[in-house]
């Protein structure tokens, strides 16, 4: 609400009282390569070791990956709200994984955006920068603005009239918010 009757310091911005604050959906993604390792703690369990050292403990890895020494490549969210009795490695649910070298996953926050080439599309730049063509993106997510949290396998041999973007497979979204960014709202800006 708007706060009334009231001077700051600051003298930036209306001043508000905060009625309430609820957390968001938000999960955090990850993605990479890594190689499947048994740890021989708490009766033991299989973990993954990203190439970047960092240790993730999947909580829903199939049997086809339990395999001691597999190098693999994944994408999976973190889950913040869970505690493990191994105390090893961040727990997260395996959206997709694969052999390495087999696919290529992304795990990227962005905004989805209309482009007004061959027709208008969708496409998705990511907050670094990179652009994606989503393939599969889900009719409610295709609102121009929309911010986004997605994950994706990188789809290879593929042509496209868009010549936009890298064509990209949408295999989750597990946080979208259609009034996060500048312009959101509006489904297809040429309708």
């Amino acid at each position: 609400d708007r706060a009334e009757e009231t001077a700051t310091i600051q003298q930036w911005g209306t001043p508000v009282d905060i009625v309430s604050m609820e957390k968001g959906d938000a999960r955090r993604l990850v993605a990479g390569n890594g190689t499947i390792t048994y740890v021989d703690l708490e009766g033991g369990f299989y973990g993954i070791v990203a190439d970047d050292g960092e240790q993730y403990l999947p909580l829903d890895l199939g049997e086809t990956w339990l395999v001691d020494g597999m190098d693999v490549t994944f994408v999976a969210g973190v889950r913040e709200d869970v505690a493990a009795i191994g105390q090893w490695g961040a727990p997260v649910d395996v959206i997709a994984i694969d052999k390495a070298g087999s696919a290529t996953f992304v795990a990227e926050n962005g905004t989805v955006t209309y482009i007004d080439l061959e027709g208008g599309f969708y496409g998705i730049i990511a907050d670094g920068g990179r652009h994606y063509l989503p393939l599969g993106l889900e009719e409610r997510y295709r609102v121009d603005g929309m911010r986004i949290a997605f994950a994706g396998k990188i789809a290879r041999g593929i042509v496209t009239i868009q010549q936009w973007g890298t064509p990209v497979e949408i295999l989750a979204v597990p946080w979208a918010c259609s009034s996060c960014g500048g312009s959101a709202g509006i489904a297809n800006p040429a309708a």
